[in-house]
């Protein structure tokens, strides 16, 4: 059986490590080998012997979920502000005026050449 106290401590630091990996523009995506437990990768096995997910194994989950294609709505602030985190991708943007209910519909491509933190984008109206 797997000890949970120590893949949970190595399913944070996985977590870290898998997020920084996937920002990085370099990185088009991530292979993970994972052995069974008696090989020794007992703290990053996604499942244990009765197929039930481990502490790795819900960080993964997660990220997948996480990191597929989506459709959010997000509401902006009261000056019209709206701070989102980006990976880099094409985005399809939305942004509905919400005293005339208006939409106004853009493209934004994410590439590795952005190199600013903040992206800042202005829709006249």
């Amino acid at each position: 059986m797997v000890d949970a106290n120590i893949s949970f401590g190595q399913a944070e630091y996985l977590e870290q490590v898998l997020r920084e990996g996937y920002s990085h523009p370099a990185v088009k995506g991530i292979i993970m080998f994972v052995g069974p437990a008696n090989a020794g990768f007992n703290s990053t096995i996604l499942a244990d012997e009765d197929f039930q997910s481990t502490p790795a194994g819900d960080v993964v989950d997660k990220l997948i979920d996480e990191w597929k294609f989506q459709t959010k709505e997000i509401k902006a602030d009261g000056k019209g502000s709206v701070e989102i985190p980006l990976f880099h991708g094409d985005y399809n943007i939305t942004v509905k005026d919400p005293v005339s209910s208006s939409l106004t519909a853009f493209s934004y491509k994410m590439t590795k050449d952005v190199t600013k933190d903040t992206v800042h984008l202005r829709i006249n109206a």
